[in-house]
């Protein structure tokens, strides 16, 4: 947990550096964009992400019982019984939310805070909802809280990820260590959400090419040389399903990148570099990209490594490898390789199992 507190400190300290160039508009909508566009991923309103934004040109109102109990009759929440309306909070309730938000700890630890507590009541008034669609999150006004926990210090707002779902209490773990799984997992959501603003903006032209960073060219080169030692056992697995089936590696920088998907890539038109690995089993192919990438325009110095995967049978081609944007790996300047080299290769190797799960599956 501390160290993924620390990750976040280190990159917000880069996101501010890299927004003083930005004016407070310009930055406003970009974050704007960026939640109305994750809202939209799991099916919200747009409503609900003005609710989870702050802002910044305006003097936002602090998180008092009254405001809380304000914002609590604006969310729609899902109900336990769709017969049963949600029984609303006391004011004895707010005001021990209203307390959980301003508790003196990091804010991300404070915004976990105020996001279990809240859960937690929500629960005992209500019951655990139902009908929960895929993907949303399980309730809403937690994450209201927690965002608005964020963006009162300075933070990007929480945007829940469809594709990794805040962690759940489980049958043997203690109330502190899911509250630890629970700060980890906003720690990875707001270190997403920090390097989505450094690398926000326009989609322009491609950055005039230019001698590539030791950082990137040492990164790059440990990502081709593992996607192709990956490539051979992967290879022999698929042969016994198909005696043709092949595994080939390529690689090849932003002048060459057809087939990578638009939404792999963070920053338009920033420098990247990918290493390929394509795999043919019977009339089904598949590609899958690992991406190292240069995230902001001008460039921040943070790389991001990413991974994303196109399928082509007889019915058509389609993106199958839905990865959250937390499980990308961020490499920070004063990084060197081997720090986030177990993260790097982890999401190698779950890009390769999910993507060979697709395949067999095609």
């Amino acid at each position: 947990m501390r160290v993924d507190l620390t990750d976040v400190d280190r990159l917000r300290a880069l996101w501010a550096e890299h927004r003083r160039c930005q004016t407070l508009e310009a930055r406003a909508a970009a974050r704007r964009t960026l939640t109305h566009d994750r809202v939209q991923a799991w099916g919200g309103e747009p409503a609900l992400a003005d609710l989870l934004l702050i802002d910044p040109v305006e003097v936002h109102p602090p998180l008092t019982a009254a405001h809380i109990a304000a914002l609590a009759g604006r969310v729609g929440e899902p109900s336990a019984a769709s017969d049963a309306p949600e029984a609303p909070l006391s004011s004895e309730h707010t005001r021990a939310l209203a307390e959980a938000a301003i508790v003196p700890a990091h804010p991300v630890v404070r915004a976990a805070h105020v996001y279990a507590e809240c859960a937690r009541v929500l629960d005992e008034l209500n019951g655990p909802p139902r009908n929960v669609s895929e993907g949303a999150p399980y309730r809403i006004l937690p994450w209201v809280l927690a965002s608005l926990v964020l963006q009162r210090a300075d933070h990007p707002p929480l945007l829940p990820d469809p594709r990794a779902p805040a962690p759940r209490t489980r049958v043997g773990l203690t109330e502190a260590e899911h509250f630890a799984e629970l700060v980890s997992h906003f720690s990875r959501l707001v270190t997403e959400a920090l390097r989505a603003e450094i690398g926000w903006g326009p989609r322009v032209e491609p950055v005039p090419a230019a001698p590539v960073p030791p950082l990137s060219a040492v990164t790059r080169r440990r990502v081709l040389s593992y996607v192709r030692s990956r490539g051979v056992p992967v290879e022999l697995i698929l042969r016994a399903l198909d005696p043709r089936a092949r595994a080939t590696v390529t690689s090849g920088d932003a002048g060459s990148d057809a087939g990578i998907a638009p939404r792999a890539l963070l920053t338009p038109g920033a420098a990247h570099w990918w290493a390929r690995l394509d795999l043919e089993v019977g009339e089904a192919f598949l590609s899958l990209y690992v991406v190292v990438q240069d995230v902001g325009r001008p460039p921040s110095g943070v790389l991001a490594v990413t991974a994303n995967a196109r399928l082509t049978t007889t019915d058509g081609v389609r993106e199958v490898l839905e990865m959250s944007g937390s499980d990308s790996v961020t490499v920070m300047p004063s990084d060197c390789v081997d720090d986030r080299w177990p993260q790097v290769r982890d999401l190698v190797d779950e890009a390769v199992s999910r993507s060979m799960n697709e395949l067999t599956r095609s």
